[in-house]
């Protein structure tokens, strides 16, 4: 009886350090290329404001509405960003851009407005207003994640 609990901490460990292995993310040193490591750290501060308001939203941390309005603002400024850092097709190994990208310009252009628009139309006053227009966000960033990135999260945040 003693051995169970033993045997399921070692296994959860397991699990952990395999989980933990296999999705290692790629960060922006990853990168060769400033260009790409640019469209990395953008990703990466959109990725931290979409988890700040999704804690809130799923209840794992309180609503504070200082650090929603502050990650509205993140999202606003970064998806804003997005067409001027894939401006350019840049070949570099970090780099999860599908070739796409630059033939469909105009669509990955209207998708990036898009999701700037419902950053835009983040409601952070209120956490019901949260919970009702956060969904349109995540949306819009799966919706280019699914067209445009070499290898989709499995567990989109943003």
């Amino acid at each position: 009886m003693s051995r169970l609990p033993h045997r399921g901490t070692l296994l959860l460990a397991l699990l952990l350090l395999l989980a933990t292995v296999s999705t290692t993310p790629v960060t922006a040193r990853n990168a060769i290329s400033t260009p790409v490591s640019q469209r990395i750290a953008l990703m990466s501060a959109q990725k931290a404001a979409m988890e700040v308001l999704t804690g809130m939203t799923t209840g794992r941390t309180g609503f504070d509405r200082r650090k929603a309005r502050n990650a509205r603002r993140q999202l606003i400024r970064s998806t804003a960003a997005i067409p001027r850092r894939f401006r350019k097709q840049h070949l570099d190994p970090a780099s999860h851009a599908r070739p796409t990208i630059w033939p469909s310009w105009q669509d990955f252009k209207i998708r990036a407005t898009r999701a700037e628009k419902a950053a835009r139309a983040l409601n952070t006053r209120s956490l019901t207003g949260l919970r009702r227009t956060l969904p349109t966000l995540m949306q819009s960033c799966l919706s280019c994640h699914q067209t445009y990135r070499e290898t989709p999260n499995r567990f989109i945040t943003h």
